[in-house]
């Protein structure tokens, strides 16, 4: 008999190694809590207890023995189970804030269930409103709610520590973003997810007209009991602002380029600066566009433009700033973030000495200036006795040493080029030219 009892002590020692357990009832399928990490616990929460039932099932057909505890596993009291075979449930002593389960407490395999009446703990939210007069609300919106939420607690079995369940609890409301491929801003809706009993509650601030709904948590959403609360219609205020630079520039293939990082480069150049935002939020759109002053190195306003699209044709050299600023309907915020900067190069223009027209293909076969930054170009090729034999107004363009389609002879000619610099001046240069060519 003594040898009998002992081996019955020791399968009830092993049965939670090769065991596991069933919650049902209430109203709802009961919520298992997501265990911590190396947890020997199982807390489910179950919407009223009406039909609860707690089931445990063995890897043998061995006898169970049940146990429940309020604080800790060391002070248990033991309870009847209905068992067939290797299946074993209680039904009777199932209340809220007790943890039940078979096998020994002692023994490290062991694991246990606790069990919530959530049907007594269900938040509910008195009122959400948000602070209109705070000073930042162009950046940041505050929220006050106002939730009761009482704990929801367990014990833990072996050193009766109290844990807490943490709630989680949504505000909804809708916004705007930009959407870079489509280059426009669209409606955003937005679902934050608020860890514990929300009270204070920071946004960033709406880009457009939206309510705002708390609503929770999701243990409520889970049995379907979810309550919600829901603020007046929120008069947004805040703007933002996304300016989109176009630059309109062919390059000659002897024109001396910039850095494609850089906007502007070689004058004269344009370039369309065209401004985005949260609309109808967003009401006023100014493009100021500044140049440093090299006399007193401070950037000045040059050009000022009302609307969202600004056109520019820079023919000076400096160092330029385009700034977008876009403000509320109010008169209230303003975004002032979109800041382009433009680098336009000084007038630079080398001639080369000679060229070798009908030699060499593709290699020094025609004249042509390398040059930055010149308008109202034009250059004349001259005999020397002073005949005019070629003009062109392009200083990407260049002349292949011919006139009529007829290679001129060997020996130097003259140019005349005039065109405007980058600081609006004209100018003139002349010098002379050699054709050469090899011999055959």
């Amino acid at each position: 008999m003594k040898r009998t009892i002992l081996q019955i002590l020791f399968l009830l020692q092993v049965l939670p190694a090769f065991s596991q357990y069933a919650v049902t009832g209430g109203n709802g399928m009961p919520y298992l809590v997501d265990k911590k990490e190396n947890s020997v616990i199982d807390v489910y929460l179950l919407n009223g207890l009406s039909n609860a039932k707690i089931s445990f099932t063995s890897a043998e057909n061995v006898m169970h023995q049940w146990y429940r505890y309020n604080r800790s596993a060391n002070d248990v009291t033991a309870i009847q189970c209905t068992q067939n075979g290797k299946e074993s449930f209680i039904t009777d002593n199932i209340a809220d804030g007790y943890g039940y389960f078979v096998g020994t407490p002692t023994d490290p395999a062991t694991r246990f269930v606790w069990i919530i009446d959530y049907s007594k703990y269900i938040p509910v939210i008195y009122s959400l409103k948000f602070d209109d007069e705070s000073d930042d609300r162009c950046e940041y919106l505050k929220i006050m709610a106002e939730v009761e939420a009482p704990p929801l607690q367990y014990y833990l079995p072996h050193n009766g520590n109290v844990a807490s369940l943490q709630r989680t609890f949504h505000l909804q409301y809708t916004t705007m973003e930009w959407i870079e491929d489509s280059e426009m801003f669209v409606d955003k809706p937005v679902d934050m997810p608020l860890k514990g009993e929300p009270n204070e509650i920071v946004v960033e601030s709406p880009l457009k007209n939206t309510d705002f709904v708390l609503s929770g948590d999701d243990f409520s959403a889970h049995f379907g009991i979810k309550k919600s609360f829901s603020t007046p219609v929120y008069e947004a205020i805040a703007v933002k602002a996304i300016g989109i630079v176009k630059q309109s520039k062919t390059y000659g293939d002897n024109e001396q380029k910039t850095s494609s990082d850089v906007l502007g480069g070689s004058a004269p150049v344009d370039i369309t600066f065209t401004a985005y935002a949260n609309e109808p939020v967003a009401a006023l759109f100014i493009w100021n566009l500044s140049k440093i002053n090299p006399a007193t190195g401070n950037m000045e306003i040059i050009s000022r433009y009302t609307g969202k699209v600004f056109q520019y044709n820079f023919v000076e050299s400096g160092d330029y700033k385009a700034m977008l600023e876009v403000v509320d309907s109010k008169s209230v915020c303003k975004d002032t973030t979109q800041v382009f900067p433009v680098m336009i190069g000084e007038t630079d223009i080398q001639i080369p000495n000679f060229f070798s027209p009908g030699s060499t293909a593709g290699v020094n076969d025609e004249f042509r200036v390398s040059y930055k930054s010149i308008s109202n170009f034009k250059c004349s090729i001259f005999n020397r006795w002073g005949n005019l034999l070629y003009q062109w107004n392009d200083p990407a363009k260049g002349w292949n040493g011919t006139v009529a389609g007829k290679f001129v002879p060997t020996g130097v000619y003259f140019y005349i080029i005039e065109y405007t610099d980058s600081n609006g001046k004209k100018q003139v240069k002349k010098g002379s030219i050699n054709i050469l060519r090899s011999k055959k």
